[in-house]
């Protein structure tokens, strides 16, 4: 192997080292821009509802309004969620788990808990007084009424296309109705309308707008604290354009924006709650704060609100649920844009997406779909490594001339390498074509990893054995200490894709006698298993199957010798331009 081709794998492995340093890029900057729009100063920087903000809040005048002393709950049950609805603030939800989806507790695994804190309502009304004051209406509405089907006691059972919508109100202090607040849920989605009217408390308000916000944010479901917190955020879309806010730990941040406003969300590493205005709304605010917990560690918590006009009766969407590709798309507003699918490589990433949801309508595991996507690429890339493989034969042909060459000129490195290319040149050799097909792999293998770490679909998805869970490392064994590089975890796909590396470098005819060539290859694959072993199985599964795949290629399916073109001698060509100047 030459200084050209030791080159060519050196800056492989740079590359492959730097992925993670790309993930968290991409993370950060996954979608166009970071919010910079009225935001405000650091010093008076806070998330959007601090403890000091509802103190604050709870000491301002309130209007003499009237509820109910007593908190009224309701279950709304659908083959989707189980929701525990509370008349505080006008229905906040106190328990929204979702029952397609798992997540670890300790020992054991339970549904996925949306709802972090029950003691802390969302979905609250706020607005600022003619005195300036703070107004926020936590207060315990009255359950006007309930239009549903199916009810039982406190429990609204949905299914299918059914739908309940769920009345709250309060009064004021003579009786009359001047908040209200509906709630309607479906059998069959995700999505929740939120209905609010506060036109006659409209000689109240300081402005002309009043907020609907989101402040608790929601609970972590996944079992590495690390990857949640990366992938942590709260979102808004506005003027055709998703802007995303980020916060460090021990930092809060809020920003607001006056504009058209689609929507807002806040997600954590698989699951999103979002405000979709059907007609958009005048502005919104988004704050988040880094609360640092025991260790190094650290979670982040965000709110979003949205503002709207109080002189008409709005409806928001409120999206509770995963973030699936596909369902999060048909809601038909770019809420997808959130999620997590690469910048730069984002059209590879939801090309890869695709294709292995629509291979999984028709093969049951996401495993066997890995593999059949690993034929498909093989194929597709057939005729480079057809190439790469021929390169790689007719550069070993040559190795004794090239070792010809350095020994004649030792002493003049430059001319070596002008007669190494001119040696390459004559027998139409590319030195750099044996790394071609690894090269396109890295395109793949990184917007592979994307889709293996951000996208619920393959989140918990088995494949046989013990691979478990495909958006995960195999691990088989958890070591007591950590060892620098490698980890703690004990992972098997990384010891079959390293050995079935250095078996294709064997069966390529990599061996020789030259120590570079030894070395390089039993390092690459040292290296890789390093890198690899921190990645989920599912990328190595793919990597190993494309390396077993090139092993078998290179047993089974005979590489064409390249034709080799007659290049015509001195004499021939003056001859051949005599013969057309006698005919001109």
């Amino acid at each position: 192997m030459d200084k050209k081709s030791l080159l060519a794998f050196v800056l492989i492995f740079i590359m492959i080292l730097l992925m993670p340093q790309y993930f968290k890029l991409i993370n950060r900057g996954s979608t166009p821009q970071t919010i910079e729009k009225a935001t405000e100063p650091q010093a008076s920087r806070q998330p959007v509802s601090t403890e000091s903000e509802k103190a604050e809040a709870t000491r301002s005048t309130k209007p003499s309004l009237s509820g109910t002393k007593q908190t009224t709950y309701l279950t709304i049950d659908t083959d989707l969620y189980t929701a525990r609805l509370s008349s505080i603030g006008g229905g906040s939800f106190t328990s929204f788990v979702l029952k397609k989806y798992n997540m670890f507790t300790e020992d054991d695994t339970t549904l996925v808990e949306l709802i972090k804190n029950p003691a802390e309502p969302q979905l609250l009304l706020k607005y600022v007084s003619i005195d300036g004051d703070s107004i926020c209406l936590d207060d315990n509405f009255t359950l006007k009424q309930i239009l549903a089907q199916n009810v039982k006691g406190d429990t609204i059972r949905l299914t299918g296309t059914d739908t309940a919508n769920v009345d709250f109100i309060l009064n004021s202090g003579n009786q009359k109705e001047v908040v209200k607040k509906t709630l309607t849920f479906y059998g069959n989605n995700y999505v929740i309308n939120v209905t609010t009217d506060l036109r006659l408390l409209q000689s109240e308000m300081a402005t002309r707008y009043y907020n609907l916000a989101w402040d608790t944010g929601l609970s972590y479901t996944e079992p590495s604290l690390q990857d949640e917190v990366r992938y942590t955020k709260a979102y808004a879309y506005s003027g055709g354009e998703t802007e995303a806010l980020d916060v460090k730990e021990n930092k809060s941040t809020r920003t607001r924006f006056s504009g058209q406003t689609q929507w807002t969300a806040i997600r954590t590493m698989y699951f999103a709650a979002a405000f979709i205005a059907e007609y958009g709304c005048p502005g919104y605010q988004l704050g988040g704060i880094g609360i640092p917990i025991a260790g190094r560690n650290y979670y982040k918590k965000f709110g979003m609100q949205v503002d709207l006009p109080v002189e008409a009766s709005n409806q928001i969407r409120l999206y509770l649920g995963p973030l699936d590709y596909t369902i999060i798309r048909n809601l038909g507003v770019k809420l997808e844009n959130m999620m997590s699918l690469g910048k730069l490589l984002r059209p590879i990433s939801k090309g890869i997406l695709w294709t292995f949801i629509n291979l999984r309508k028709v093969i049951p595991n996401y495993g066997w779909v890995l593999i059949v996507f690993s034929l498909l690429i093989k194929i597709l890339l057939q005729p480079l490594t057809s190439r790469s493989m021929q390169s790689m034969k007719e550069m070993q042909k040559l190795q004794p001339k090239v070792e010809e060459l350095r020994l004649k000129y030792k002493n003049d490195p430059q001319k070596m390498s002008a007669e190494q290319m001119k040696l390459y040149k004559e027998h139409g050799v590319n030195p750099m074509g044996g790394c071609l097909p690894l090269l396109l792999q890295m395109p793949i293998l990184i917007a592979l990893f994307t889709v293996f770490r951000t996208t619920i679909e393959l989140r918990h998805a088995p494949f046989i054995w013990w691979i478990t869970d495909l958006s995960a490392p195999d691990t088989i064994y958890t070591l007591p200490f950590f060892i620098p590089l490698y980890g703690r975890h004990v992972n098997v796909l990384p010891i079959i894709m390293a050995l079935s590396t250095i078996l294709q470098q064997k069966l390529s005819g990599s061996t020789s006698s030259n120590p570079q060539q030894k070395m390089m290859m039993y390092l690459m694959p040292i290296m890789f298993f390093f890198m690899f072993n921190q990645f989920p199985s599912g990328l190595n599964l793919y990597y190993t199957l494309f390396n077993v795949l090139t092993v078998l290629q290179q047993k089974y399916i005979p590489v064409k010798a390249k034709p080799k073109k007659q290049r015509p001698s001195t004499l021939q060509t003056l001859r051949q331009i005599q013969s057309k100047t006698r005919f001109k």
